[in-house]
């Protein structure tokens, strides 16, 4: 028998084939899109509903919108009020969650999987038959406001906000889903009810059902869904238009006696369905989408500038951003963004990517690839997902061979035409005594004001 070899780790073999699950998908006479998984042996299921609107339908004004209209939902129904709809839920086992993203709307209720009918009917009840009690809007339209005060004394949140409003102007996408202290005291519950008629109608719903016995399942929520009547436009808002590249630029926004700086550093990116997809996501694990990546190798290994720095490809519908996150030590604010800058510049130039960094984005991305599939909430947001981006049914059964195919040339392509270093806006949040002196030496000209 051969001794073992404990001096050394054994190697990686190929990546397991992963088959993700069947989506059986119907189309209903009102409209409904229905999407079933079977999940054998699940004692939970969970229904999703996608509705592709989101905070980038928000009217001119009322920015914060479909967020507060999401947000309303659990607040009860025409027949029963938010106490008496909790309840129900937990005589299901049943909770109810809703989320809204820039490009749609999701409302899901998870139960024991024997109260599947109720589940289904609970969802409808709140989506197609809010209650919109105008005390309940003044309610948590005030929680909101509440929320956005606090975020106004945290440093990396008002650094995100003023990013975006930076990166994209007067685009839908200049805003996050919360909106801002005006918009919301405008808002009140006609603008509410008037936001859910026009984007709730059933006609633009889909959805998806992850639980044991999928064609039980698909059966009884056809029947269920079937009785909805048809109402409102309900099509989906399209991917909004590409905003014009912005000029490379410092924001600066003081905070007395700040001892770090928040730095967001990024230009306008790609839209998911891009080509480019596969490549792009290697790129970013390689210059800063994992602890070993060049960036946070550069700014928190070498130069002890930080604790972390991320880059974030964030795809959207339309053009996404890509965006690096840092925090650093104040008096390393103008190095760090020069070094995150450089980086950007010499991936795409000078410095491609090695083999050795080409395989262990690979093998980030691919490795652990099943996790995100184990349980019947991750199934239903996969599906969702395809049906967002109006994805291939094929897209996650394929995912790890085309990720595993990408070379350094398709790397070196996709920075080639989605990174644009001349582009790059930075924004800072930090001390102005001490800063405002020397970020003129970034490389992005005197600071601004937003």
């Amino acid at each position: 028998m051969t001794p073992a070899d404990r001096t050394a780790l054994p190697g990686l073999g190929e990546p397991s084939p992963f088959e993700f699950p069947r989506v059986a998908t119907d189309a209903l006479p009102n409209g409904i899109r229905l999407s079933t998984i079977d999940r054998p042996r699940s004692e939970l299921v969970t229904v999703l509903l996608l509705l592709r609107h989101g905070s980038a339908a928000d009217p001119p004004g009322r920015e914060g919108l479909a967020a507060l209209t999401g947000d309303l939902l659990d607040e009860g129904s025409r027949e029963r009020s938010g106490i008496e709809l909790h309840r129900a839920l937990q005589r299901i086992g049943g909770a109810l969650a809703t989320e809204v993203t820039s490009d749609g709307t999701l409302v899901s209720v998870t139960a024991l999987a024997r109260f599947a009918r109720e589940a289904i009917a609970h969802l409808i009840e709140v989506v197609a038959r809010p209650r919109f009690d105008p005390d309940d809007v003044d309610r948590v339209r005030g929680l909101r406001l509440n929320r956005l005060a606090q975020m106004q004394r945290v440093a990396g949140a008002v650094a995100d906000r003023a990013w975006l409003a930076a990166l994209y102007g007067s685009h839908p996408y200049a805003h996050s889903p919360v909106g801002s202290a005006s918009s919301l005291e405008a808002a009140g519950a006609e603008d509410v009810a008037a936001f859910h008629a026009r984007h709730f109608g059933s006609p633009g719903w889909t959805v998806i059902v992850v639980g044991a016995g999928g064609a039980r399942l698909r059966a009884l929520a056809a029947e269920q869904l079937a009785a909805v009547p048809g109402s409102g436009d309900g099509s989906p808002s399209p991917p909004p238009p590409d905003p014009e590249p912005s000029p490379r630029r410092l924001v600066f926004l003081s905070r007395p006696g700040a001892v770090q700086s928040e730095i967001r550093l990024g230009h306008l990116g790609a839209a998911r369905t891009s080509p480019d997809y596969p490549a792009l996501l290697v790129l970013n694990m390689v210059l800063g989408g994992q602890f070993v990546s060049r960036i946070n190798s550069n700014l928190r290994e070498r130069k002890g500038y930080t604790y972390g720095a991320r880059t974030v490809l964030s795809l959207r519908r339309g053009r996404g951003p890509f965006l690096l996150r840092a925090a650093v030590e104040t008096s390393a604010t103008t190095d760090a963004i020069r070094e995150a800058a450089a980086e950007i510049a010499d991936i795409g130039g000078d410095r491609p990517v090695s083999a050795g960094e080409l395989d262990g984005a690979r093998a980030a991305l691919t490795r652990g690839f099943a996790r995100r599939f184990e349980t019947a909430g991750q199934l239903a947001a996969a599906a969702m997902h395809l049906a967002l981006f109006d994805l291939p049914a094929d897209d996650y059964r394929t995912f790890v061979p085309r990720v595993a195919a990408v070379d350094a040339g398709d790397v070196a392509g996709a920075a080639a035409r989605h990174l644009h270093p001349e582009r790059l806006i930075a924004v800072v949040v930090g001390d102005s005594d001490r800063l405002l002196a020397s970020l003129g030496e970034a490389g992005f000209g005197e600071p601004v004001e937003p």
